[in-house]
């Protein structure tokens, strides 16, 4: 059986992590709001799961986990899964989009958001588009 973990608690020498070859990160919410939705991506993917809440963890610190966690169990796919609209939750996509393009290139993302109880994968592009409102203005006009 494949595990459920607290990034912030879990080492980063994950037996299961480096085993798989990939983890799933997501906010913390998602299982209560969303068991059924998080149930079928847990199930899909059979990696295992870490959850970060960043209302209450700053981003940095979690970025520098899930940064080693990445690197020490060799993780090679990374599936990021939250409730769009959430700004905490939003962060968690930077934090794997700026490690990937920063530090460990080889990884392969996913990104996954909850809207309205429907499942949407979101692109790479779009998350990285996200963070510069300046650009995202001039899409609109």
């Amino acid at each position: 059986m494949v595990g459920k973990y607290d990034l912030m608690r879990s080492n980063v020498g994950n037996r299961e992590a480096r085993k798989k070859k990939g983890v799933i990160v997501y906010g913390s919410c998602v299982p209560t709001q969303f068991p059924d939705l998080f149930n079928e991506v847990f199930e899909q993917y059979k990696y295992p799961a870490f959850d970060v809440c960043l209302e209450t963890v700053h981003m940095n610190m979690a970025g520098y986990k899930l940064a080693s966690l990445i690197s020490y169990s060799h993780v090679e796919n990374v599936i990021v899964l939250t409730v769009d609209g959430s700004p905490h939750c939003i962060q968690l996509h930077y934090l794997v989009e700026d490690i990937k393009k920063h530090f460990l290139h080889n990884i392969n993302t996913k990104h996954l958001v909850i809207e309205k109880g429907v499942l949407y994968e979101v692109s790479e592009r779009a998350v990285r588009k996200s963070r510069h409102l300046k650009a995202l203005e001039k899409m609109d006009s």
